[in-house]
């Protein structure tokens, strides 16, 4: 990471709880897909990469952590949007699952950090 990007911190892995709320649920598409589309023109507006450079793993490259990090930086109304409708949306998420593949998310995404952060 370059000096001017925030510090990822990342505690679930999102693309595994989403593809494990999809394969079940494939109503919950409905609601997250037209989110992702505005995050999307949100990172474009404010020039954030759809792909960090500093990632290795491939799984982790995909992610949208790292452009929701930088939105959190530099878009005031990701922060409102995120805040309101993204809490909503992860406890709508949360409901959907397992409480062992919250935990299992949660295992992955330290595994994750440990080799983005050495």
């Amino acid at each position: 990471m370059t000096q001017a990007e925030p510090q990822l911190v990342c505690k679930n892995c999102a693309n595994r709880l989403a593809r494990w709320c999809y394969q079940r649920h494939g109503w919950f598409r409905l609601i997250r897909e037209p989110l992702l589309c505005g995050l999307h023109i949100l990172a474009w507006w404010h020039d954030v990469p759809a792909r960090p450079d500093h990632v290795e793993n491939q799984e982790c490259r995909n992610c949208l952590r790292f452009r929701k990090t930088e939105l959190e930086a530099k878009s005031p109304l990701f922060r409102f949007l995120n805040r309101t409708i993204g809490k909503k949306v992860n406890t709508l998420r949360d409901s959907l699952l397992t409480q062992d593949e919250r935990d299992e998310a949660k295992r992955h995404a330290r595994e994750m950090m440990e080799k983005i952060h050495r």
